[in-house]
């Protein structure tokens, strides 16, 4: 099943809010073969990527010690980011330079500061690769909110993702309908072990927003069943989200439901512009204004359909929320079929036509509800099923829980947007300052030719070819 089409299953809507990006992706243009484009990479790359950070000589003792990210500025964070990486980069012999700079390349993104989008693919990394930026995020550094990544190994792809508050909001009233609902079903906690969790690996280097799980506590060879899991998108091109599905159905083909909500922007979020009046309003400030400030200035409740907007710039604003859930039939789940017996689409915002999706979700329920009654069953052969039956036990998603939960995270995410904007900004204008007072009292400034031919091939501009490495999303 390639993703191509998989992409044309979705409705008018999926295609209007994927024409709102720049994503481009063909996969058979971008991976010829594996180890063609593993090779095209290692020769390439020397000269298509330079970064001005080598590594240090510094003991691999030395490395382990490392400062809580969260305590240095946006703007030191990634040159410390790079600089820790390249030394716990040096006990790891196997890791080519080229494979260097494409982990280098990641933590950019992850350590970006105003960054404008919250998802990006990466296409030719290496497992290995993968493995050993995993291993530096879990290992060597408190990085706060932890990026999310997700390897796709049939072709090479890393998935990094850096959710924000809107992002996590759609599937919280899930995962609150979930628990209530296995807190209501009269099974034997200790013979069953239940879960609902959010960011947490659902198979191998695949991490979903909503994982529901149940384990039999009762066989010392019992895996961790997952029946459901949940995925948002905001504001990102649908066709990742479609990867990380596929990806999901090839590790489990046993999956009950899938759940799918996307969230699109009216606009797509952009940083103030260097000479807009939003900016200088701003920047009059003298310091990054605080969260409860900053919100003030608003001067709206908070409500999905008021967008977050201070001194005239949108910081956050949300357009449409529509979510698609799939059921298993008597095969795998089809992310291809348009068969409304296991397929369900709407929309919970602008307009409410959320019933075949919440019948859909029942229905899906229902199928993990005897899932845990033939496991209670195997475990006790006397158990009460017609208690586990009980239809007055029942799955309960409030469509109003979800709006608010969207409503509110907004203006978390909108100051997010606004604080790592600021902090850059600033930083820009005290350096243009303290430029323009060293500058020659007469005469023009110099112009540095060397420095911007230095610029344009650490960029990779130049008639060499250049490898697909990043694709925005």
């Amino acid at each position: 099943m390639s993703t191509a089409k998989i992409k044309n299953t979705f409705s008018p809507y999926f295609e209007s809010t994927a024409a709102k990006s720049d994503y481009t992706y063909d996969a058979n243009s971008l991976m010829k073969s594996e180890n063609e484009t593993h090779e095209a990479r290692d020769s390439v790359v020397e000269s298509t990527f330079k970064f001005a950070v080598e590594p240090p000589t510094q003991s691999s003792s030395s490395a382990k010690k490392h400062k809580p990210l969260t305590t240095l500025s946006q703007s030191n964070r990634l040159d410390y980011l790079l600089d820790s990486f390249n030394r716990f980069a040096r006990d790891i012999p196997e890791l080519s330079s080229a494979g260097l700079r494409v982990c280098q390349e990641v933590l950019r993104f992850i350590a970006k500061p105003d960054r404008q989008q919250e998802c990006e693919v990466f296409s030719g990394v290496w497992r290995e690769e993968f493995e050993v930026i995993v291993d530096f995020i879990e290992d060597n550094h408190n990085f706060g909110l932890k990026p999310r990544l997700s390897y796709i190994d049939s072709d090479s792809t890393l998935i990094v993702e850096i959710p924000s508050a809107v992002h996590e909001a759609p599937l919280v009233a899930f995962n609150t309908a979930f628990t209530c609902f296995f807190n209501n079903l009269p099974f034997d906690r200790t013979s069953i072990n239940a879960n609902v969790l959010s960011n947490v690996e659902a198979f191998e280097s695949l991490v979903p927003d909503l994982r529901v799980s149940i384990q039999n506590m009762r066989d010392v060879a019992a895996k961790v069943i997952i029946p459901v899991i949940g995925e948002t998108a905001f504001s990102q091109h649908t066709d990742v989200l479609m990867d990380k599905l596929k990806h999901a159905l090839d590790a489990d083909p046993s999956l009950l439901m899938l759940i799918i909500a996307i969230v699109s922007e009216k606009e797509r979020y952009s940083s103030p512009a260097k000479t807009s009046p939003s900016r200088l309003a701003f920047m009059r400030d003298g310091s990054c204004r605080s969260a409860e400030d900053f919100i003030a200035g608003s001067k709206v409740l908070p409500t999905i359909d008021a967008p977050v907007t201070v001194e005239g710039h949108t910081w956050c604003s949300v357009g449409s929320v529509m979510f698609k859930v799939w059921v298993r039939g008597h095969g795998v789940i089809d992310l291809e079929t348009h068969d409304p017996a296991f397929v369900a689409e709407g929309t919970l915002y602008p307009v409410d036509n959320m019933g075949p999706v919440l019948e859909m979700i029942q229905k899906g329920v229902q199928a993990m509800r005897e899932q845990i009654i033939s496991m209670a069953e195997a475990i006790d052969p006397d158990v009460d099923v017609d208690a586990l039956r009980d239809p007055t036990i029942k799955f309960r998603v409030r469509k109003e829980d979800i709006i608010t939960k969207i409503a509110g995270a907004m203006r978390e995410t909108a100051y997010r947007r606004y604080s790592a904007w600021y902090e850059n900004a600033s930083k820009a204008l005290k350096r243009k300052a303290n430029f323009e007072q060293l500058q020659p009292m007469v005469g023009p400034p110099a112009t540095n030719t060397r420095a911007k031919t230095k610029a344009k091939r650490r960029f990779g501009v130049s008639r060499s070819v250049r490898p697909p490495r990043r694709r925005e999303t």
